[in-house]
């Protein structure tokens, strides 16, 4: 598949950066659960708790963590590169078959899902109003009671 055919989209147009991002990254994150949010600029992201995974170039993923502790943990998983390092801020690339270990590290949040028989009971369809019934001297006009 030439890279043409992965950036045109059905309408003939081309995708644009943000877009082809999302489509990449969309799959990946639903194969382990994860949620995606877009940042401000409409690139796609997964959230955790310590950091969050980026699209990063077509090929790899890239993570970003403020936790200088989770430094040594990231660059241990194996294929993990560091790409730019500060005193408490790190950013590092990584290919997408480490995604599984990475999010472990920054606590990727996931997707919840209903799997219990009571928590699917849960979400059947009640009634949430009662037919109500008529009060007692109600359309007579009385008002004493």
């Amino acid at each position: 598949m030439t890279e043409d055919a992965v950036t045109a989209n059905e309408n003939g147009g081309h995708l644009s950066e943000e877009q082809r991002a999302v489509r990449q990254l969309r799959p990946l994150a639903k194969r382990y659960r994860f949620r995606i949010q877009t940042d401000a600029e409409g690139f796609p992201i997964i959230p955790g708790r310590y950091g969050q995974i980026e699209w990063f170039d077509g090929r790899d993923l890239a993570v970003y963590t403020n936790r200088p502790r989770l430094f040594r943990k990231l660059s241990a998983i194996p294929g993990v590169k560091r790409h730019q390092t500060g005193d408490t801020e790190m950013r590092a690339v990584f290919p997408p078959e480490a995604l599984e270990q990475v999010a472990g590290v920054i606590r990727a949040r996931r997707r919840r899902t209903q799997t219990s028989p009571v928590s699917l009971g849960n979400l059947r369809s009640r009634v949430t109003s009662r037919p109500q019934e008529p009060r007692l001297g109600a359309g007579t006009g009385d008002r004493s009671g």
